[in-house]
């Protein structure tokens, strides 16, 4: 396999150029292990509205890369072509190795329970009350979600203290369940909730009116749960103690696909926004281009109408004249018909003592009358 080493300052370039994700398939090192590196050598990271902004070509805010006093590089290497199908079992296979290649990693889980995390000495608490029934001292909220019995329960406290301390060692937190089912984990933002429970097996009534009988069978399950997917990992082959790298390994990668997809979901979101916005800029304009088209149709009949109008009122005129017909009372009336001409002519549109606008839209567009008879 071909392996580079890159400085701080390449590194920082490297990153602003393509993501983390992208990265983590070109090279053999996970999503979490790049990211951990660059928070320990004060790397500076884009945030999540970068990408979508350096694909719309919008402006950009780029964290500057702060001076160290001394400099680490970083080795990584490239993924074979045979081996760069991008699946998920080889990921995860990688990803796997990667974590038990860790001598640091807490891995090995004890035969005695010693130092437990918080959560195990809460989750002890609580089996205890639920078992003596002290109702009024059961704590929900700080529990670990687990399921197993009583004879097992040394076992689950023990292998869930290895589980627990594995994922807080790669740089994952906890939080508690709103509907206290337990603690779920948090990988990059996303949840996890998971629960331990031990198999039942079973047993049918002999005879009539008995209950069926259910016996633990000492098999463990561990379910991990992200959004409406779940795995569950069971004892076989290989226990649960001995799959622990594997199971951390497909969380992360999960995470990692899931913040791909939340990510790709959000682009698209905000493309659908400005096809929206573009749709509706189109109709107001459209909108905007019928109205004024509308008032200049309006004008153009109004026109036509007026000079229809005062060819009418000239035409009466002249034959008043001719007929020597013309009285005060006529004078009159034809002063105020061509005032009147002269308000409604668009070219003029003399004010008018007593009508508006609104009684020359009335007069164009006038209002249609309940025809409607039953």
């Amino acid at each position: 396999m071909e392996t580079i080493t890159l400085t701080r300052q390449q590194l920082y370039d490297l990153i602003w150029k393509e993501s983390l994700s992208s990265l983590s398939k070109k090279y053999v090192i996970s999503f979490d292990e790049l990211k951990k590196f660059c928070k320990n050598n004060d790397i500076p990271i884009p945030q999540k509205d970068y990408w979508s902004k350096l694909k719309f070509n919008k402006p950009y805010n780029r964290i500057k890369l702060p001076e160290l006093s001394s400099e680490k590089s970083i080795k990584l290497i490239l993924r074979e072509k045979d081996t760069t199908i991008n699946s998920n079992k080889s990921s995860l296979d990688d990803l796997t190795k990667q974590i038990e290649s860790d001598k640091k990693a807490p891995l090995l889980v004890p035969d005695k329970l010693t130092k437990p995390d918080i959560f195990i000495t809460q989750t002890n608490e609580y089996l205890t009350n639920v078992e003596k029934r002290n109702w009024d001292k059961i704590k929900r909220e700080d529990r670990l979600n687990i399921n197993v019995d009583y004879d097992t329960r040394d076992r689950a406290l023990r292998l869930m203290d290895a589980f627990i301390k594995l994922l807080k060692y790669r740089g994952h937190t906890f939080k508690s369940d709103k509907n206290n089912w337990g603690q779920i984990c948090m990988i990059n933002d996303i949840e996890f909730p998971f629960h331990l429970r031990e198999v039942r097996k079973r047993i049918p009534a002999k005879k009539q009116f008995e209950s069926t009988t259910y016996l633990f069978t000492g098999i463990y399950v561990l379910k991990i749960e992200i959004r409406w997917n779940c795995k569950e990992w069971k004892d076989g082959p290989l226990k649960l103690e001995q799959q622990l790298a594997r199971i951390v390994a497909h969380m992360e990668l999960a995470a990692q696909k899931e913040l791909e997809w939340l990510e790709q979901s959000r682009i698209e979101r905000i493309k659908k926004q400005e096809e929206t916005k573009i749709k509706e800029e189109l109709l107001r304009r459209k909108q905007i281009e019928l109205t004024k088209f509308k008032t200049l149709l309006s004008a153009s009949e109004r026109f036509d109408k007026a000079v229809k109008l005062r060819n009418y009122i000239n035409r009466l005129e002249e034959k008043a004249i001719t007929s020597d017909s013309i009285t005060e009372e006529f004078y009159t009336w034809l002063k105020w018909a061509k005032d009147k001409i002269d308000w409604y002519d668009p070219l003029i549109m003399k004010q008018d003592e007593l009508l508006e606008d609104n009684d020359l839209d009335e007069i164009v567009n006038p209002k249609k009358t309940n025809c409607y008879y039953r």
